[in-house]
């Protein structure tokens, strides 16, 4: 028989896996020109850890905790765009953190899944 510790969560990972992948409320791309583009308009955020925010970050991003993002944290209108966005393409934190979005019931929320590198990458500035 399979133990039952190891189904529940599985069951959880593959149902917030899917929130954050289909249906109208879903986490959307962005590359580093089109938020560029969007800046104003958007919340951005920024997932890395306290020093890499420190060193650069996406002008006007405020920095949070990727696994602890709670609805008091965001705004409190769900319909403001959110943008989230960590280290590079191989950090998850930022996918992670738009997940949690999505579930608080946001409707507008993207990853920069380039992340600051990618955002660097694209000659674009940052502030220290």
């Amino acid at each position: 028989m399979m133990n039952r510790s190891i189904i529940f969560p599985a069951a959880w990972f593959l149902a917030n896996l899917a929130v954050a992948q289909t249906g109208t409320d879903a986490v959307q791309d962005i590359t580093p020109q089109a938020l560029s583009t969007m800046q104003g308009k958007v919340q951005v955020i920024d997932v890395n850890e306290p020093d890499s925010y420190a060193e650069a970050h996406v002008p006007g991003a405020v920095r949070m905790e990727y696994d602890s993002i709670t609805a008091a944290m965001l705004p409190p209108d769900h319909a403001v765009p959110l943008v989230f966005y960590c280290w590079s393409t191989e950090c998850p934190a930022a996918a992670t953190a738009a997940g949690s979005a999505i579930r608080l019931g946001f409707t507008k929320v993207y990853c920069m899944h380039a992340g600051i590198t990618g955002w660097q990458d694209a000659g674009l500035p940052t502030e220290p």
